[in-house]
């Protein structure tokens, strides 16, 4: 029996993952975070080394590694990008902690996004509650997505 990796989904959207081997198809979906609670699903450890090698899931963010042992080093050692991997993968908790606090830290730590679906996360997260924002971070993180921020927070 083959081991088992858990893949989650941060982002609030869905997501899903054909899987094709030994003339079988499989999909493979989540359906995104709810309330900030992430959708996590167990995979084969050959999926999962196959989505490392011939996917993009994870240097975009669209999927995220939970479990940390050796295994799954040895899956994220075979990331092509794993600075990408780690700059677009937040969870909605990180996300909140990254918007409330230090506006300079902020910026800093958004800059190193560059996956529009994670830059959209950040603003729907941001959106749920901009009344809390102050009018620099709004208008920085419209700036950041190149969004007029009356349209961006209308």
């Amino acid at each position: 029996m083959s081991e088992k990796i858990k893949l989650a989904r941060y982002r609030n959207t869905s997501y899903f993952v054909r899987y094709d081997a030994d003339g079988a198809s499989r999909q493979y979906t989540w359906n995104g975070s709810k309330n900030g609670k992430p959708e996590i699903k167990e995979v084969p450890r050959e999926v999962a080394d196959w989505l490392a090698m011939s996917s993009i899931c994870f240097d975009k963010g669209e999927l995220v590694i939970i479990d940390d042992n050796e295994t799954t080093t040895e899956i994220k050692d075979g990331i092509s990008e794993l600075e990408a991997y780690e700059n677009n993968t937040h969870t909605q908790e990180e996300i909140e902690k990254i918007l409330t606090g230090n506006i300079n830290k902020m910026k800093a730590e958004l800059k190193k996004i560059t996956v529009d679906s994670e830059k959209q996360f950040v603003i729907e997260v941001a959106s749920s509650f901009k009344d809390d924002l102050t009018k620099g971070k709004l208008d920085f993180l419209a700036e950041w997505m190149g969004v007029d921020s009356s349209i961006l927070f209308a």
